[in-house]
């Protein structure tokens, strides 16, 4: 089954809850770093955070990353996968994607359901708000 990392910033519940809902109906694992919950207490726990961030997103295959507001933590997380030649899908919200992730991600989906079909191999990009970093 392929794993799938789930980047996005530290309070976006509902994404996280609803990409792991789509994941799991696509046959795919959802890898959350939230289930290592440090908000509140990332003073002093840096390293281990960041460690423990490195080695999931080592020990999967894919990267879904939630860009649908700025997030530090998570364009680190998105670039280290594609540094690990990991494919990463942006999932936007139709927000407008920031150069940095135009650059890093291999598709740039408006719609979470897109991202999922994109990362299950399922590209229906008529409507879904898709695009392939590639495409001209």
């Amino acid at each position: 089954m392929k794993r799938v990392y789930l980047a996005g910033p530290p309070f976006a519940e509902e994404y996280r809850r609803r990409a792991a809902g789509l994941l799991r109906e696509a046959g795919l694992e959802a890898v959350d770093p939230m289930r290592r919950d440090f908000r509140g207490r990332t003073q002093g726990n840096e390293a281990e955070i960041v460690e423990g961030d490195l080695e999931e997103i080592a020990g999967c295959d894919v990267m879904l990353a939630d860009f649908t507001h700025p997030d530090e933590g998570t364009a680190m997380e998105a670039w280290h996968a594609r540094g690990l030649g990991k494919r990463v899908v942006a999932y936007t919200g139709g927000t407008p994607p920031h150069p940095w992730v135009v650059y890093v991600a291999e598709e740039i989906c408006a719609e979470l359901e897109a991202a999922v079909r994109a990362l299950a191999g399922r590209s229906d990009s008529a409507g879904t708000g898709s695009r392939d970093r590639t495409s001209p």
